[in-house]
């Protein structure tokens, strides 16, 4: 692995010809300009550039504007916002266009990172605006974060969507189905626009080529591909890539920050006619594939100080939580949801499934082992018949250090979409699944998605607390913030049963309120921030008439997420077996120990201990075993928790204090043929918060300090804040010898997450490990080939850097500019993050060969 790009350039220079990561002349020369951009503040449309729709119109014009439904308006903004934002004579100008003479893909994604916000035009009245602002929505609040079906795009063209809309339009009097398909219809016409002026941009750069005949050729190559697609379907492989990118784009510039979906199964068709017909050579895909890759990375930001801030208080709202938009931005910087999804079972209803591995699969891989990106995150589905080929390709991608690619496990994933998420969930869909944002797993081209937390912690510390949390206990809220029912206290449970009893109620209070705040504000954001763009490729609502937010997608999928398990986790053994079984000390001292903050915070209410004692409960705890290690005893528990989780979804989900919610959503929302339902995919996914989300939480039993960092997902706890990661020895230099604290064995981690629980976690259950850079191939390759087989979690991600290398990159981050790691749901540069976050990734245990 590259550490920076000066030793990544000496390294392509050494490399001999031939050499499977030698890249070629044309990608070398894009790199080049690429890592001087990464240097440099991306271009931005200038803060609030954009401004209102209205400002557009004058007289009577503003007057039918305004009266249009909100629906038009959010149509009319993106088809403003998108010719306007690619109008050469203005954006070229301003840097929004950028073509580099060597591009055989071109269009500019925006830097409209999940951590960096959005510059959008707004459209709403100055009524609607504050009737749902004080609602914690905006037209910022499109969620983005779902996987659209380029397919349809790449059978039928823009053309053939506007068309259907328009004999919609025709066939119906519904004055709202009527506004939803004209909306879909505009914001079509902004992205033909958008086409148009890359068309016209590239016919320009070739008259500059006049004298040079190779890229004259290759920008009217580029001009005519842009003059069919989007608009008609693509007639070849190169059309098909540039459909996807630049639906993609604009996409992006709407504020939809989206994944890409299935690459290699919706590329392949075009590949394989290309190659048949003997105009495509697997070079010339390479380099087709590697520009692609190169456009998707080209908005990198190293150096934290160019961030913007954009964000509002209601940017991409997440459905049911009622409360203003506030994600951990220190980590999100290069954050674009740009997923792609590899490999896999075919997508039909056939008994016995068939392995989707195709070419194209294996040159993702390749790509991603032969560029030192972070985007996209490159995932790859597994299952027990995977080519060996393919775990091979994987091991070397994830040991040249990107951390891709994430991998996913079939035989698992797949029945629990079809039949764990309380719905119908057709064959065909379930095994057409791929990655969102992060790593969550929806049906393709035909799901709205929305999730929301119910923090494993949290409920610890009610259980333990009488309904309050640790994190705020002092002279403000004496035991700590109420936030749950009222329990027993810690001297009223006698039994590690009475507690899980008390335990239990509080996972279901948190699972009442999640489903909740879905069934009382579904459909809400129809209203203020609707999505005719990404509306028109979901499957579902131009049939419908109904746009995304409105109940229009075939799937309605919602996701509780339980974060924190690995530290609840290893709380429970020390409840179970150091109070209850071997009663080394009492629960009420627990408790007490937890609200003082393991003795740093002298300010509470009940039992008060001696800081000596504080001390040696603390020291008990620290030394006992972790969950993710391979250890029985402990991993049991974990499973315990994740399956009443499950459990308590279910019992929720079919209570009756809900049902009035269920049928007024049935009443609205019911299609013939097609009922409405709400599907609940349960998973483990903390992304980015484990930083952001250990902030809330007091201090836990297992020795954790107060509002300290929790594990990412569903992986191993990293060493406490205040404790030593890393034993450091030897002169300060290249000589010194850093050694992590807490190691494992990779194959024996497996073990901790084999376990009939995972398959309740539809949505996903990410196991993050870290390994060293020397980690031998062929053993990974097991590693992976296990993982296959069914052993392990569903998903499993591998970070490649020794703790030396961390350590050293903290320290010196101009020498580790390359060095990457992977987050709760995608991969970043390490030097990019802020503190707090290099600071978890180093404290994160490694997992050794043997």
């Amino acid at each position: 692995m590259q550490y920076n790009i000066l030793s990544f350039w000496q390294q392509q220079e050494n490399l001999p010809s031939g050499h499977p990561d030698k890249l070629g002349p044309r990608t070398n020369r894009l790199l080049q300009y690429l890592f001087e951009q990464w240097r440099n503040k991306p271009a931005w449309p200038d803060w609030g550039q954009m401004g209102h729709l209205f400002d557009r119109y004058t007289g009577t014009e503003l007057d039918h504007i305004r009266q249009q439904p909100v629906a038009i308006r959010k149509g009319l903004a993106i088809k403003h916002m998108l010719t306007e934002l690619s109008d050469n004579t203005v954006a070229v100008k301003k840097g929004l266009m950028q073509v580099h003479p060597d591009e055989l893909i071109i269009g500019s994604l925006p830097p409209y990172s999940v951590g960096q916000g959005k510059e959008l035009m707004r459209y709403l009245t100055e009524e609607e605006a504050l009737y749902y602002e004080i609602r914690y929505l905006n037209e910022w609040s499109p969620f983005g974060h779902i996987v659209p079906d380029h397919q349809r795009i790449l059978d039928h063209g823009i053309d053939h969507i506007i068309a259907e809309c328009r004999q919609k339009i025709e066939e119906t009097g519904d004055a709202k189905k009527q506004a939803f398909h004209t909306s879909v219809i505009l914001a079509l016409e902004g992205v033909l626009n958008y086409a148009a002026n890359y068309a016209s941009l590239a016919k320009s750069k070739a008259r500059l080529f006049l004298d040079d005949t190779d890229r004259h050729t290759q920008f009217i190559a580029i001009a005519q591909r842009l003059e069919q697609v989007p608009r008609m379907a693509p007639r070849n492989f190169a059309e098909a890539v540039q459909c996807i990118y630049l639906v993609h784009c604009a996409l992006h510039y709407s504020g939809e920050i989206v994944p890409l979906g299935r690459l290699d199964q919706l590329l392949y068709p075009f590949y394989k006619n290309d190659r048949a017909n003997g105009v495509l050579t697997e070079e010339q895909a390479r380099e087709i594939l590697e520009c692609l890759w190169i456009k998707l990375d080209e908005k990198t930001i190293l150096n934290a100080r160019h961030l913007e801030d954009r964000f509002t208080s209601s940017d991409g709202a997440l459905l049911g939580t009622g409360s203003a938009s506030n994600f951990d931005q220190g980590a999100l910087a290069n954050q674009w949801m740009q997923q792609v999804t590899i490999g896999g079972v075919i997508a039909d209803n056939e008994p016995e499934a068939k392995d989707a591995t195709n070419d194209l699969t294996y040159l993702c891989l390749e790509t991603a082992r032969r560029l030192p990106f972070n985007s996209p995150t490159l995932d790859l589905r597994v299952h027990s018949k995977t080519p060996a080929k393919v775990l091979d390709l994987a091991a070397a991608a994830l040991l040249s250090g990107g951390a891709h690619p994430v991998l996913l496990n079939d035989d698992k994933i797949i029945p629990a979409l079809q039949f764990k998420t309380g719905g119908t969930v057709e064959l065909k869909s379930a095994r057409n699944y791929a990655c969102d944002g992060c790593y969550e797993t929806l049906f393709a081209g035909e799901t709205e998605f929305s999730f929301g937390f119910v923090a494993a912690l949290d409920v610890l510390e009610k259980a333990l607390n009488s309904g309050a949390g640790f994190s705020m206990s002092g002279s403000v809220y004496l035991r700590g913030m109420k936030g749950s029912w009222r329990t027993p206290p810690a001297a009223g449970i006698t039994s590690y049963t009475q507690f899980q009893e008390i335990l239990r109620s509080h996972i279901l209070m948190g699972c009442h309120k999640f489903l909740h705040g879905i069934l009382v504000q579904y459909g809400i954001k129809e209203e203020v921030s609707p999505s005719p763009l990404l509306s028109a490729i979901i499957g579902g609502c131009i049939a419908s008439g109904r746009d995304l937010a409105g109940g229009g997608a075939r799937y309605h999928l919602f996701s509780p997420l339980m974060t924190g398990i690995s530290t609840a986790t290893d709380s429970l053994y020390i409840i179970k077996y150091l109070v209850f079984e071997q009663q080394q000390f009492s629960l009420q001292e627990l408790v007490a120990c937890l609200r003082s903050n393991w003795g740093n915070n002298p300010l509470v209410t009940g039992l008060q201990l001696s800081k000596e004692r504080i001390t040696q409960i603390r020291a008990l705890c620290l030394q006992q075993p972790k969950f993710g290690y391979g250890h029985e005893a402990v991993d049991a528990l974990s499973w315990e928790l994740i399956d009443t989780f499950y459990q308590c979804m279910e019992e929720a989900r079919q209570a009756p204090i809900h049902q009035p919610q269920w049928e007024a959503l049935k009443a609205r929302y019911d299609i013939p043929g097609r009922p409405f339902e709400i599907l609940f995919a349960p998973g483990v996914g903390t992304f980015e918060q484990y930083v952001f989300g250990g902030s809330f939480a007091g201090a836990t039993p297992d020795g954790r300090l107060a509002f300290s960092p929790i594990a990412s997902d569903l992986s191993p706890a990293p060493v406490p804040a205040d404790q030593p990661a890393y034993t450091i020895t030897g002169p300060a230099g290249s000589d010194q010898q850093v050694e992590p604290v807490r190691t494992g064995i990779l194959a024996e981690a497996l073990k901790s997450y084999t376990h009939h629980a995972i398959n309740y976690l539809s949505d996903g259950a990410p196991s993050d490990f870290n390994i060293p850079e020397n980690f031998p191939q062929q053993k990974l390759v097991e590693v992976l080939q296990s993982f296959a087989q069914g052993q392990g979690s569903n998903v499993m991600t591998i970070t490649t850097a020794n703790p030396k290398t961390m350590y050293l990159a903290a320290l010196s981050p101009e020498q580790y500019e390359l060095l990457r790691v992977r987050m709760g749901g995608w991969t970043e540069f390490f030097i990019t993050l802020f503190p707090d976050h290099k600071a978890q990734h180093q404290r994160r245990p490694i997992f050794l060969p043997h």
